[in-house]
C-alpha cells in the first residue's frame, strides 16, 4: 500500500481541532532520554511543533545554546503569548501557527521537527500538508522525531482508532526511520532522518 493510500484508509472524521490545552504530556514523558536521543548540538534550529506550555523548547533551548535558535509553534494564541512573555529575550521565539499549514520558516533550515502527542490529531488531509512541510523545512540529514501514545489500551489518551504504531508512522513518513524508543509509560519517540 502507498504511503498516500495508507494516509487516505485513515478515518479521523469528528478528530477536528482536537484540543490539547491543559492536557500536557510534561510529567508523563522522560525528557531527559528524549534529548539524549536527539544528539542535539549547539548553533542547531530546532521546530517544536505543538509545543503546548513550551517545556520542551526550554530544553531545547539549552541544548543549543546561544548559538541555536528554537521555534516554538503553537495553534493555541493564549498559550503562545503566555511563553512569548517568559521566553523574551531568549533563543526561543513563539510563534501562533500550524505545522499542518505553510510556516514562515526558511526551506531547509530546521535541524530538527519534534512533535509530542499531537500526530493522532491530524485528519487526512492535514497529514498531507504535515508532511509536505516537514519535507520544506529539514535540512539534509536532519531529524524529525514523533512522540504518540502507544497503539493499545492505556489508562488515558485517544480512541485507538486514531493513534499510530511505530510500524503505521514508518509506513507513512517519507523519510528514513533511524530509532524507536519508550520515553515514558505509554508513550514512543519515532525518529526519522531526511535522507537526501
Amino acid at each position: 500500500m502507498t504511503k498516500e493510500a495508507e494516509v487516505a484508509k485513515r478515518d479521523t472524521s469528528g478528530e477536528e481541532g482536537h484540543n490539547h490545552r491543559g492536557k500536557s504530556t510534561e510529567d508523563r514523558l522522560d525528557k531527559e532520554l528524549i534529548l539524549n536521543a536527539l544528539n542535539i548540538k549547539a548553533g542547531q534550529t530546532v521546530l517544536d511543533a505543538g509545543c503546548g506550555n513550551g517545556y520542551m523548547s526550554k530544553m531545547f533551548s539549552n541544548a543549543v545554546a546561544q548559538s541555536g535558535k528554537v521555534y516554538a509553534l503553537d495553534p493555541d494564541k493564549y498559550v503562545i503569548e503566555v511563553l512569548g512573555k517568559e521566553t523574551r529575550g531568549t533563543n526561543i521565539e513563539a510563534m501562533e501557527g500550524d505545522i499542518t499549514t505553510p510556516t514562515p520558516l526558511e526551506p531547509t533550515s530546521v535541524d530538527l521537527i519534534y512533535l509530542s502527542a499531537v500526530i493522532h490529531g491530524f485528519s487526512k488531509q492535514q497529514m498531507q500538508h504535515f508532511l509536505q512541510e516537514v519535507k520544506r523545512l529539514l535540512k539534509p540529514t536532519a531529524l524529525l522525531a514523533i512522540v504518540e501514545i502507544e497503539k493499545k489500551e492505556t489508562p488515558f489518551g485517544p480512541p485507538l482508532k486514531i493513534r499510530f504504531s511505530p510500524e503505521e508512522l514508518k509506513d507513512i513518513v517519507p523519510l528514513a526511520p533511524i530509532n524507536t524508543i519508550q520515553v515514558g509509560e505509554h508513550f514512543y519517540m519515532q525518529i526519522f532522518k531526511n535522507e537526501p
